[in-house]
């Protein structure tokens, strides 16, 4: 809860959903722009800032691609999203949370499809 002109508003989390960094970053600049952020905020804006690789745009389509082609979870593919690893040894290691091996011929379209992306 939070007090807001004596007024106390309640939040509620609707919905939790992985996100790239790419679109944090976004959300937390239009944030800053129409306000003052808080300190974590602030924090959470320069390391997104930082290590988002790909615009909002193309990180989405990225992830519907991987999880639909692929058959991965969203938290896979974000993670994919924000490394963008360039070799079958990172990408394995991103899947590991899948529970399941992936042959490397699978993986090695995986990261064609990547490369589409940079």
């Amino acid at each position: 809860m939070s007090c807001l002109g004596g007024v106390f508003i309640s939040r509620k989390v609707i919905e939790k959903i992985e996100v790239p960094y790419t679109i944090v970053r976004d959300f937390l600049q239009k944030r800053k722009e129409s306000g003052e952020l808080s300190a974590l905020q602030n924090l959470t804006l320069d390391v997104s800032s930082k290590f988002s690789k790909i615009d909002p745009q193309r990180a989405e389509a990225l992830i519907e691609k991987l999880t639909k082609d692929f058959n991965i979870s969203r938290f896979s593919a974000v993670q994919i999203v924000n490394i963008l690893p360039r070799s079958i040894e990172e990408l394995r290691i991103l899947l590991l949370t899948e529970g399941r091996i992936f042959l490397t011929s699978e993986l090695q379209k995986m990261l064609e499809v990547i490369k589409r992306f940079y």
